[in-house]
Order: structure tokens, then sequence, then C-alpha cells
């Protein structure tokens, strides 16, 4: 039953690091619930009566009476988020921070760390969009860099970002899908996602080797080959 509120915790390096983008950790969420109902998992709860407790009550700042009082409840449940993406079967991601434009869907129920772009998208068509090299391209002109990294910042590179056919933003996904141009998107960008899985799953490589592989000119393998035609097609 700790199932409940013990989950995933998935971050960026797990995302680009690990083939099938498996969290590496777990972490204890009690959501929004009262203490009272936290009380049922008193496993769990002991754990952060002990560890969270303690570094709460040390908070002195003016925003941080909410964090005192409610010092079981986990600090970043981003709960706009949660709304968001509560209908949704599955949700993108990308690190924040990252040589390499590469984004992923994962399941929608864990927990994600601040440090991961998280799309309330569940569709094939927007993956193909935000994939493309045309966003990259906006991304690296929009985005602050790090070294030979950038940081995606929504407000910089999602907001600003001129999505094609202006005229159909206030369409459903399934009138969009009506049209041909986002039903072939759709159909590419389900390829390539499937396509790139299975290149890193039979090479135990995650995201940023598979790119690695997928830039590298000398790299002639038929896979690598296959996922530089989608990419082109998804273009």
């Amino acid at each position: 039953r700790n199932a409940d509120c013990l989950l995933p915790y998935l971050n960026g390096e797990d995302v680009n690091s690990d083939p099938e983008q498996k969290p590496s950790r777990y972490v204890i969420c009690f959501h929004d619930w009262d203490l009272e109902r936290a009380k049922r998992y008193q496993a769990l709860l002991r754990i952060v009566e002990e560890r969270v407790k303690p570094e709460r009550e040390r908070l002195r700042g003016p925003g941080d009476r909410r964090l005192r009082d409610y010092w079981w409840q986990f600090e970043g449940y981003r709960a706009g988020m949660r709304r968001a993406i509560a209908p949704l079967q599955r949700v993108l991601v990308r690190a924040e921070v990252s040589q390499m434009h590469m984004l992923s869907f994962v399941p929608k129920d864990w927990v994600y760390s601040h440090m991961l772009i998280v799309f309330a998208f569940d569709d094939d068509y927007h993956f193909a969009l935000l994939q493309s090299t045309v966003h990259e391209a906006w991304v690296w002109r929009q985005a602050s860099s790090l070294e030979s990294r950038n940081r995606y910042t929504p407000t910089d590179c999602f907001d600003t970002f001129p999505f094609p056919f202006e005229e159909y933003r206030s369409a459903s996904l399934d009138e969009l899908l009506q049209q041909p141009t986002f039903a072939q998107a759709s159909c590419i960008g389900a390829e390539y996602h499937e396509h790139r899985r299975q290149v890193m799953l039979a090479r135990n490589l995650g995201l940023t080797r598979t790119y690695n592989l997928f830039h590298n000119p000398a790299c002639t393998e038929t896979g690598i080959a296959r996922l530089r035609e989608l990419h082109a097609a998804m273009d």
C-alpha cells in the first residue's frame, strides 16, 4: 500500500542516460493530503518526520510558514502541472539543461525533478513538432547557454515558439488530426519515437549516446541511418 505515496522520481540524468528512461530512485510524496491521511502510512511518515520535519522547522523566511505547518507534504508538488496532465495517458519530458535537444514520453504518475521540463502532451503530433529540427533551432536561438549545453526555459523557448498552422490553435487534437499534414506528422512522430526506443534497447544506449551516433557522420549503422531518415521526414 505504500506505493500510494512512494513514487518513482525521474531526473534529467535518468531521461538522458537510461535506455528505458527509468527512474533511479523513489521519493515519498503525500500529495496534498492532510496529516490524518498521511498517518495511515506510518513507516513512510516516520522517515519524513525524522528527516524532513527538522529541516522545515528551521525555516524562518517570510514565505516559509506553510512549509513549517505542512511539513509532511511534498514541497514541490506542482498542483497546476498535475491538473494539466491528469487527463493524459503519458507526458513528454526534456532535461532542462542538455547538450542536445531530446524529448521522450514517460508515464504520467511519476514525480519529476525540478530540472525536467514537462510538456502536457501525450500525442505523437506534438512530439514530432517539439522534437523537430525546426523547434531545436528555435531553442538554440532563444535559450540561455551553459558551457556547451542549452537551458530550455518554457517562457523563452516554448511560449515564444511560432507554432505552425496558427489558425488551428483553438481546434481539438481530434480536429487537427483530420488535416492530412497533422495526421502525417503524427504517424511519423510515432514511428520515430518507437524506432528510437528500439535502437536504444538493442544497443543498451541512453538518449545522449544515441544522438552522439546520430550526429556522427562516420556512423553508418542501419538503425541510426533509419533514425536520420525518419528525422528528416519528421522535419
